[in-house]
């Protein structure tokens, strides 16, 4: 497997995307996704602002990406600010890095400063486990969680979040989107959960809240923003500079 520290993440505006970066981002996308279609690849693509584009630094090669939007909703007379993920992917060679977490997290705490008032949430729908993995094991407080249920105004941000956004794909009594027809899944053996992977407690939650997962179904979650997720988050990238490793769960 490459080493984490082989790729460069960039935060670029969608409408400076050029062709040749788009067509890879595109073949990257296919070659981990069945049920998709370039014509709603774009699509998507145009309705985002940002795209976090990964880079080797060897060629300069589009390796990985993950698009981007920034939303302000009114919820209970509440302003409340949304970070939404769309399209993500990273090559199965790079896996290990670390340098697009690193990029959102500096994006997101921006977006904080920019609102210190204001509540702020990462907004994401997860199909695989992985990206699921990637909330619980970095944000203090994210929803839905194995061990509690999702209180009363965060789920009524998430409600909102995913009803303006999905529509009628939204069933708010599961928490899922369900498509008429499938908008994409990810093909067979990229994030399959096997024996290991339920060992621990989130993994077995996300497939029994999403028993739908591999044909396309999306959980919708959200992470909390704010100053914990700045100081945990900090801590955790000093403890791995360190050596000291260890995970939060």
């Amino acid at each position: 497997m490459a080493r984490a520290d082989t790729l460069t993440a960039s935060l670029v505006p969608i409408d400076r995307i050029g062709p040749s970066d788009r067509n890879a981002m595109w073949d990257l996308f296919a070659s981990y996704y069945d049920a998709v279609c370039r014509e709603r690849f774009d699509s998507d693509l145009v309705g985002k602002s940002h795209a976090f584009l990964l880079r080797a630094r060897a060629d300069g090669s589009v390796q990985g990406f993950s698009t981007i939007a920034t939303f302000e909703r009114t919820v209970q007379r509440r302003k409340v600010v949304g970070v939404f993920s769309g399209d993500t992917i990273v090559a199965r060679a790079h896996w290990s890095q670390t340098a697009l977490q690193r990029a959102f997290f500096v994006y997101v705490m921006e977006v904080k400063l920019r609102n210190p008032r204001v509540p702020v949430y990462w907004f994401l729908i997860s199909k695989g486990y992985k990206t699921y993995l990637l909330l619980a094991r970095n944000f203090p407080e994210y929803w839905p969680r194995w061990e509690r249920a999702t209180p009363a105004w965060q789920a009524a941000v998430l409600d909102d979040f995913a009803r303006e956004r999905f529509g009628a794909a939204w069933r708010p009594e599961q928490g899922l989107l369900k498509f008429e027809r499938c908008e994409g899944r990810l093909k067979g053996g990229v994030a399959q959960i096997d024996d290991r992977a339920r060992r621990l407690p989130e993994v077995r939650f996300f497939e029994e809240r999403n028993p739908g997962h591999a044909q396309g179904d999306e959980l919708c979650c959200l992470g909390r923003v704010d100053a914990r997720l700045g100081v945990s988050y900090t801590l955790k990238l000093a403890r791995k500079a360190l050596g000291l490793g260890g995970r939060r769960t």
